[in-house]
C-alpha cells in the first residue's frame, strides 16, 4: 500500500470515531482524551530511550490517567491534583534505575506537562464551554462538542493548506532545525486557512459565536497549531526518530497525529474561560 492509501484507510474509521466521541462528550470524550494522552506520553518516553534516557513510563502514564480522571470529576480542584501528580513523579527519582536518575525524572515530568497537562485543558473546554459562555450557544445542543469538532476541522485544513501552499510556493525555510521541509509561505497559507475555516464552520454550527471570537480562535489554530507541530518535530529530531511510533499506518504515532491539538488546547481554553 502507498502512504496515501494507508492514510486514507486510517482516516475512514478514525475520523468518524473521533467525531462521535467528541460530539457525545462526557465519558465518551474522557475516554478519547485518556487514550490519546496515555499513548502519546508513552511514545514520548519510549523514543528517548535511543538517547539512554529512561523515563518512568508506567509511573508517568499512570499518573497522567489519574490526573485526567481527577480533572474530569473535580474540575475546580485540578491545581491540587496537579501538585500531587508532580510530587508523585518526583518520587520516582528514588527508585533504582538505568541511566541518570535526574535526567530520567526531568523527562518523565516533561512528558506529563507537555502532553497530559495541556490536554486536560481540552477536556475542560469540551465539558464546560456551554457553562462558561451561555450567550454563545443559545439553543445549540452539544455546543462543546461542536466547538471541538470545529477545532479538529480547522487544524486539519490548516495542516493541509500549509502542506500544499508550501509545495507550490515555498521558498523560505520556516524552522530548518526542527522541520527542514516547512516554509514561511506554507505557514502563511496554513494561518489564513485556519482563520477562515474556524470562522466559516462556527458560523454554521455555532451561529451565536461572535465573529471576533471565531477569528481569534482561528488565529490561535493557525499560529499555535503549526508551532505545536514544529515543537514535536524538534523533539523527534533530537531523539533521532522519524515518527513517534508506527501505530497509525501512514500517520506515525498518536503524538504525531495530535501534536497540534495538544498545543492549541490551553489557548482556546483560556480564550473561552476568561472571556479574553
Amino acid at each position: 500500500m502507498t502512504e496515501l492509501a494507508k492514510r486514507i484507510g486510517v482516516a475512514l474509521w478514525g475520523i468518524p470515531l473521533l467525531l462521535f466521541l467528541t460530539f457525545m462528550g462526557g465519558y465518551f470524550f474522557l475516554a478519547f482524551v485518556l487514550i490519546v494522552s496515555g499513548m502519546a506520553v508513552w511514545e514520548f518516553y519510549a523514543m528517548y530511550e535511543n538517547k539512554q534516557i529512561f523515563a518512568f513510563k508506567f509511573l508517568g502514564t499512570g499518573s497522567s490517567v489519574v490526573f485526567l480522571l481527577f480533572t474530569f470529576y473535580y474540575p475546580h480542584c485540578w491545581v491540587f491534583g496537579l501538585f500531587v501528580t508532580l510530587i508523585l513523579l518526583l518520587l520516582g527519582n528514588l527508585r533504582n534505575q538505568k541511566g541518570s536518575p535526574g535526567t530520567n525524572t526531568a523527562f518523565t515530568m516533561a512528558g506529563f506537562v507537555y502532553i497530559t497537562l495541556l490536554l486536560s485543558s481540552l477536556l475542560q473546554l469540551r465539558e464546560n464551554f456551554a457553562t462558561w459562555q451561555p450567550s454563545f450557544v443559545s439553543n445549540v445542543p452539544h455546543a462543546g462538542g461542536w466547538l471541538i469538532i470545529i477545532l479538529f476541522a480547522s487544524i486539519w485544513i490548516c495542516d493541509t493548506a500549509a502542506y500544499f501552499g508550501g509545495r507550490a510556493f515555498g521558498k523560505h525555510k520556516l524552522a530548518p532545525s526542527a522541520s527542514p521541509n516547512k516554509t514561511v509561505e506554507g505557514g502563511i497559507f496554513g494561518l489564513v486557512f485556519g482563520i477562515i475555516s474556524f470562522w466559516g464552520f462556527s458560523s454554521i454550527w455555532l451561529p451565536d459565536l461572535p465573529v471576533h471570537y471565531a477569528l481569534t480562535a482561528g488565529l490561535i489554530v493557525g499560529v499555535f497549531g503549526q508551532l505545536g507541530d514544529l515543537v514535536e518535530s524538534r523533539f523527534k529530531r533530537d531523539a533521532g526518530v522519524k515518527d513517534t511510533s508506527t501505530l497509525l499506518p501512514g500517520h506515525g504515532g498518536i503524538l504525531d497525529r495530535f501534536d497540534s491539538l495538544i498545543f492549541v488546547s490551553p489557548f482556546l481554553w483560556a480564550l473561552f474561560q476568561f472571556q479574553c
